[in-house]
């Protein structure tokens, strides 16, 4: 949809300015900003020492004296936004926030809590994938001025790091929840929308479209690669990229099939309610097939190991599964509340079953890991 042309959309947009946020390594003067294709680099790996033994890790460990970064922000005070009241509305649960634009689409919160976990998982899946922000052959769109569209865009951290490294292209996000910053780059623009509802825009319209860590929350899977497909330009790029927490793995015995592990079944649980509620966990195990059957071309799919917590010897692996560790530690409440309310948990009894959880999260002596799964498909030239 040419969101930017509809007066009737929730429109999230003011003056020109540099990103909301940026990563400063202490080692480089204050005004020297540090891109996100270094962190691969192995001045992004000069950090804290580890202790050879992960259960010897202490807070100190990854204190602010040895973390290499620093999160600077940037006060937005001055920047308005036409944003409408009614859609900067939420809807309060269990003292949980979340969206009020079509309430209760979404399973999961909105809150300052969710948001930082958003910003966590941004830069830990940045790292992971070596600085990258996609992995879909679209640089050269991009430095061209390629129209970009960014799905689920949360507190649209990806759109404004991408719009900082190709100035020339043009990035427009979308989400149901409003709680994007308003002082953004001039080629940013954020709406407040649903991916699901039928796209206004004109087909053949963009040349990459991006949806990251919302594919187990959509009820309709297909009809949206339909529609990302109409609407890219041929030989444009649709990428996924996706957590698959319903496949937890153990490569070295510490955890078998018989082992208690109440992770596990916080994961089992929250892929019932989700189902529940339509959505599906493991969405992004049938992604590539999804794909192929919608008429993309030349699908790709990549995965990396994903850590939950300190136990990797690799330190690039170990800060990833400390950042992972920390994500799911503040979310276990609001990840699960509604789902786990669909399949029948009180309020209460979520209260209690958590407890279990939170221990098992921080048991280093678990060795296991998710994969990050990436995927992405060709438009046909000829489509």
């Amino acid at each position: 949809m040419d969101f930017r042309n509809q007066n009737s959309s929730a429109h999230l947009y003011s003056c020109s300015a540099p990103a909301a946020s940026f990563i400063i390594p202490r080692s480089t003067p204050e005004d020297e900003y540090w891109p996100a294709d270094r962190w691969g680099s192995s001045e992004a790996q000069t950090g804290p020492s580890y202790p050879e033994d992960p259960s010897e890790n202490t807070a100190g460990d990854f204190g602010y004296d040895d973390c290499p970064f620093e999160f600077e922000d940037y006060d937005d005070s001055d920047c308005s936004s036409s944003i409408t009241e009614s859609i900067r509305g939420h809807v309060y649960e269990n003292g949980l926030r979340y969206h009020a634009y079509h309430a209760g689409k979404y399973a999961y919160p909105n809150d300052e809590t969710e948001q930082c976990r958003e910003d966590i998982k941004h830069t830990m899946s940045t790292m992971l994938l070596d600085g990258q922000y996609f992995l879909a052959p679209v640089e050269e769109a991009l430095e061209e001025g390629g129209e970009v569209l960014d799905l689920g865009t949360g507190i649209g951290l990806w759109p404004m790091q991408v719009a900082e490294k190709y100035p020339d292209a043009v990035i427009t996000g979308i989400d149901l929840s409003p709680i994007q910053p308003s002082f953004v780059p001039e080629n940013v623009h954020f709406i407040v929308d649903d991916m699901e509802d039928e796209w206004v825009d004109p087909e053949n319209k963009y040349d990459y479209i991006h949806l990251r860590f919302a594919l187990h929350t959509l009820k309709d899977r297909k009809t949206l690669m339909k529609r990302a497909l109409r609407h890219l330009k041929p030989g444009g790029y649709f990428e996924i990229q996706e957590i698959d927490c319903s496949n937890t793995k153990c490569d070295d015995y510490t955890l078998t099939p018989e082992t208690p592990y109440p992770v596990r079944d916080y994961l089992k649980y929250l892929d019932a309610g989700l189902r529940a509620m339509g959505a599906d966990l493991s969405a992004i195990q049938h992604t590539a097939k999804e794909m192929r059957e919608a008429g993309f071309e030349d699908v790709t799919e990549i995965n990396k190991k994903l850590p939950l917590g300190l136990w990797p010897e690799d330190k690039k692996l170990r800060l990833c599964g400390l950042f992972w560790r920390t994500a799911v530690l503040d979310g276990l409440k609001g990840l699960c509340t509604r789902p786990f309310q669909a399949i029948g948990f009180t309020p209460e009894e979520i209260e209690v079953f958590l407890v279990g959880v939170r221990k098992a999260v921080m048991d280093g002596s678990f060795h296991t890991w998710c994969p990050f799964t990436t995927v992405y498909g060709r438009k046909p030239l000829d489509g």
